[in-house]
C-alpha cells in the first residue's frame, strides 16, 4: 500500500522521540520478564527443594530420648527423625555448625563435590566455605579433628542459613552450616540431639497438629526445648518473602512503563492526525476508507510495541540465570537448571502491542470520526481555553509566567503524561534510599536493646542471675483468628536496665507493667489501655493480657511482661526462667544452652546487608533517572514542535535566546516539583504496604524513614536530569527559523 511508505519516514523525522518510547516499551517488557522469570525459577526451585528433600516442619529437643517413635508417627500421621548438631567456635568470631547426615527429613542435597562416603568427610554450605576460604578437597579443622571437604551441601532447613532463628541478618564470614556423618559425633562430647516432624496431613490445621504432638509429649514424661516451626521460622520463610515481592513487584512496574508510553504515543498521534487533517480529508475525498486510514497509523505504534517487547524480552531471557545465582548466593538452593518460560517472553511482546495497539486506536478512530470536509479546514480547536485555564485565572500573572503555564495547561494528556512520569520516577527513586535509610534505622539506631549476649537455655533454670545478667522467659502466642500471625510474649525483670523501652515522645516506659511494641500493636489493632486474648502455642489456651502502654520499637513484634507475672499466668514455677540478657560473656556450659546470640556478630551481618542495599538503589536510581530523562526529553520536545511558530514569532519581535528558551524549556518546572512531592507521600504509602506485607511473612515490621537528605538528593538528581534534556532540546529551539511564522502567514 502506497500509504505504508510514509510510516518510515514519520519514525525518521522523529527518531530521538520514537527512540524514547522505545526505551521505555523495553524498559516495562525487561522488567516483567526478568522479575517473572526470576520469581518463578525460585519458587520452583525452593518448591521443588523442600518437597523432594523433605523439609521439616518443626523441630525441638528432649529432655531425654523419646522411646517409640514408630508409635506416635503412627498415632499423628507424621514421619519423626532425629539428628545430631554442635556448635563449634573456629575463630573468636567464627561458628561452625556440624549437623548429622539425615536420611527421611531434611535430606542434604549436594550441589558440588560428592556425598559423604569415607570417615573424615565433611559437606559445608557454599557461602560459607567461599567466604572462610574453602574448596572441594581442600582441609578444616573443627571439633579436634582433620575433615576433608567432599562437597557443597543445601539443607532444607537451613536455605537461609542464619544462626538463631529469630535472626534477621547474616554473614557468612561468620557462621556456616556443614554435615557429617553420625558416626563422627561419637567423638564430640554435649552434641545436642534434634528430633524433626514432617505431618503428612497437609490440610489439617497446623497450630492443632502441634498442640495435640506436645500435649502427648507432656503426658508422656517429656519435657521439649528449642521448639521451631517453619511458620516463624526465617531459616525457611524469608525465601518466600522475597520470591512473593519479586511476583508483586513484576506487574506494577511494567504496565507504569506501558501506560506512560501509552500516554506518548497517545498525544504524539492525535497531534500528527491534527496537523494532517488537511491531508486526511484529501485521502477521504479521493476514496480511502476510514479503516484503511486507522490500519495506517496504526502501524507505527504497533512496530514499536512488537519492537520493544520482542527487545525487552530477548534482553531479559539471558539475564534470569545470573540473577537466579545471584539470589542462591544468598538463599542455599540447590539449581539443577533453570527454566526460561515462552509465555513470559509471549506476554511481554503482546502487553505492550495490546496497550499502546488499544489506546493508539481509540485515540485515533475519535479523530477520523470528523467529515472530510471538516478535516481539510484544518484544526479549528488550536484556541480552545479548558477548564484548568479558566480556574486559574491566567491574567493575573506576568506575560512569561502566564506563558509557562498556558503551555501545561493546553495540554491535559501532554501534562498528565508528564505528572505521573515524574511522581513513578520519583517513588522509584525515593523507594531504593528510604528501604536503606529504613533498615539501616532500625539496626543502628535502636536502643531497646542494652545487653551484649543473649543465652537461651534448653531447660527452665532457677534462682538468681549472675552478676551482670538479667533472667527472662518468653512464649509464642497468636491471635485466635489468625494462626499465621506469631510472636513472641516476653517476661522481664520489673527493674530491667537491659531492656529499655520508650514512647513515641522519647519518654521511658516502666517494665513493671505490661507494654507493646508499636508494629505488633498496629497489627493486633490494640492501644493502651486495651486488653488482648491471645493463644498460647504451647498449649493451644487463650490467656488475656492487660496493655498499659505501647512502645516506639521496631525491631520485633513482642509484648513485654513482669516475669512474675508471666511466671504465674502460665502456670510457671516461681523465680524460673529461660533466658539470660548479659552485658558480659558468661561461663556456661555449651550442654545447657539451646543457642547463643552475640550483639557483636549483628555490624557485620549488617555491612554484607547494606553493600548489597546500596547496589540495588543504585541501580534503582540509574533506572528511574533514565526513565526521568525519557520522558523529560520527549515532552520538552513535544513542546519545542508544538510552538514552532510561536518560537519564529517570539524572534521576529526580538527576544533573545535565553529569554526565549526560558520560556519554552523552563514550562514544565512547576509540573516536576509538584510531581515529585506527590512521589512522596505515593512512596510512603506503597513502602508502608510493602513493610506490613513482610511483617505477616516474616514476623518483622520496619518503619518508613524517609531521610530529608536523601529527599535532596532524589530531587537533585530528577532536576540534573530535567536540565540534561533541557540542554537535549536547546539545540532545537535555536533551529527554529523567523521564517516559519512568514509561511505562516501567507499560508
Amino acid at each position: 500500500m502506497a500509504l505504508n511508505k510514509r510510516v518510515f519516514r514519520f519514525l525518521k523525522e522523529n527518531k530521538l522521540r520514537y527512540t524514547g518510547i522505545l526505551l521505555l516499551i523495553i524498559l516495562g517488557s525487561y522488567t516483567f520478564v526478568a522479575a517473572a522469570g526470576l520469581s518463578q525459577n525460585l519458587a520452583n526451585l525452593v518448591t521443588a527443594f523442600t518437597e523432594e528433600h523433605m523439609q521439616e516442619d518443626l523441630s525441638f529437643s528432649t529432655d531425654k530420648t523419646i522411646p517409640d517413635k514408630a508409635e506416635i508417627e503412627k498415632q499423628f500421621d507424621a514421619i519423626i527423625e532425629e539428628y545430631m548438631s554442635f556448635d563449634v567456635v573456629l575463630s573468636e568470631t567464627t561458628t561452625l555448625r556440624l549437623l548429622s547426615e539425615t536420611e527421611r527429613l531434611n535430606i542434604p542435597a549436594v550441589t558440588e563435590g560428592s556425598m559423604i562416603s569415607d570417615p573424615g568427610e565433611i559437606l559445608l554450605d557454599p557461602a560459607f566455605a567461599k567466604a572462610n576460604g574453602y574448596s572441594v578437597g581442600s582441609q578444616i579443622e573443627t571439633a579436634d579433628k582433620a575433615f576433608t571437604v567432599a562437597g557443597f551441601v543445601s539443607l532444607p532447613h537451613y536455605i537461609y542459613p542464619v544462626k538463631n532463628v529469630n535472626d534477621i541478618l547474616y554473614s557468612p564470614n561468620d557462621f556456616g552450616v556443614a554435615v557429617i556423618s553420625r558416626d563422627e559425633f561419637l567423638d564430640i562430647e554435649n552434641a545436642a540431639t534434634v528430633y524433626s516432624v514432617r505431618f503428612n496431613d497437609r490440610n489439617q490445621s497446623f497450630n492443632r497438629q502441634v498442640v495435640q504432638l506436645r500435649e502427648y509429649l507432656r503426658d508422656e514424661g517429656i519435657t521439649v526445648s528449642d521448639w521451631i516451626d517453619n511458620i516463624d521460622n526465617k531459616r525457611t520463610r524469608l525465601v518466600w518473602a522475597s520470591i512473593t515481592g519479586m511476583q508483586t513487584m513484576s506487574i506494577p512496574l511494567p504496565a507504569a512503563m506501558f501506560l506512560l508510553s501509552c500516554l506518548i504515543i497517545g498525544i504524539m498521534f492525535w497531534r500528527m492526525i491534527r496537523q494532517e487533517s488537511v491531508i486526511i480529508g484529501t485521502l477521504y475525498a479521493q476514496g480511502y476508507r476510514r479503516r484503511e486510514l486507522t490500519r495506517h497509523y496504526m502501524t507505527v505504534p504497533l512496530l514499536l510495541a512488537f519492537t520493544g517487547g520482542v527487545i525487552g524480552s530477548m534482553l531479559a531471557l539471558p539475564s534470569i540465570e545470573p540473577m537466579v545465582m545471584a539470589m542462591i548466593s544468598y538463599y542455599n538452593v540447590p539449581v539443577p537448571g533453570i527454566t526460561l518460560s515462552f509465555l513470559n517472553v509471549l506476554i511481554g511482546i503482546l502487553t505492550p502491542m495490546l496497550f499502546l495497539g488499544l489506546s493508539s486506536c481509540l485515540v485515533i478512530r475519535s479523530e477520523l470520526k470528523r467529515s472530510p470536509a471538516s478535516l481539510m479546514k484544518g484544526d479549528e480547536q488550536k484556541t480552545k481555553v479548558n477548564f484548568l485555564e479558566r480556574s486559574f485565572k491566567l491574567e493575573r500573572f506576568k506575560f512569561g509566567t502566564k506563558f509557562k503555564l498556558r503551555e501545561q495547561f493546553r495540554s491535559i494528556s501532554r501534562l498528565v503524561f508528564l505528572f505521573l512520569g515524574v511522581t513513578i520516577s520519583s517513588v522509584l527513586m525515593l523507594l531504593g534510599f528510604t528501604v536503606m535509610n529504613s533498615m539501616n534505622h532500625v539496626f543502628n539506631t535502636s536502643d531497646v536493646y542494652q545487653f551484649e549476649y543473649e543465652y537461651a537455655f534448653r531447660n527452665l533454670q532457677f534462682g538468681e542471675a549472675p552478676e551482670g545478667a538479667e533472667i527472662f522467659n518468653a512464649g509464642k502466642f497468636y491471635p485466635g483468628n489468625n494462626e499465621d500471625m506469631e510472636f513472641y510474649i516476653s517476661g522481664i525483670e520489673d527493674d530491667s536496665t537491659v531492656v529499655v523501652l520508650k514512647d513515641s515522645k522519647g519518654n521511658l516506659i516502666p517494665n513493671n507493667q505490661t507494654n507493646i511494641t508499636k508494629p505488633l500493636a498496629s497489627r493486633l489493632g490494640v492501644n493502651a489501655g486495651d486488653t488482648v486474648t491471645l493463644i498460647n502455642k504451647e498449649d493451644g489456651k487463650p490467656y488475656s493480657f492487660h496493655i498499659d502502654a505501647v512502645a516506639d520499637s521496631y525491631i520485633e513484634q513482642f509484648i513485654y511482661v513482669p516475669i512474675d507475672e508471666f511466671n504465674i499466668k502460665l502456670g510457671l514455677p516461681e523465680n524460673s526462667y529461660m533466658g539470660l540478657f548479659s552485658t558480659i560473656k558468661l561461663d556456661i556450659p555449651d550442654e545447657e544452652l539451646s543457642g547463643m546470640k552475640s550483639m557483636s556478630e549483628l555490624p557485620d551481618a549488617l555491612d554484607e546487608f547494606m553493600g548489597q542495599m546500596i547496589l540495588m538503589v543504585s541501580l534503582m536510581t540509574i533506572v528511574s533517572g533514565i526513565v526521568a530523562l525519557i520522558i523529560l526529553y520527549l515532552v520538552t520536545s513535544l513542546i519545542i514542535e508544538e510552538n514552532r511558530r510561536t518560537i519564529s514569532l517570539f524572534k521576529v519581535f526580538g527576544y533573545r535566546r535565553r529569554e526565549i528558551k526560558s520560556m519554552i524549556l523552563n514550562s514544565s518546572t512547576f509540573v516536576i516539583v509538584i510531581g515529585f512531592m506527590i512521589g512522596i507521600p505515593v512512596m510512603a504509602a506503597s513502602m508502608g504496604a510493602i513493610y506490613g506485607y513482610l511483617g505477616n511473612i516474616i514476623n518483622l515490621v520496619i518503619p518508613t524513614i524517609i531521610s530529608p537528605l536523601y529527599v535532596l538528593v532524589s530531587f537533585g538528581v530528577i532536576m540534573l536530569t530535567y536540565q540534561l534534556s533541557k540542554l537535549l532540546c536547546s539545540k532545537r529551539v535555536n533551529q527554529v527559523l523567523i521564517s516559519e511564522t512568514l509561511k505562516a502567514g501567507m499560508e
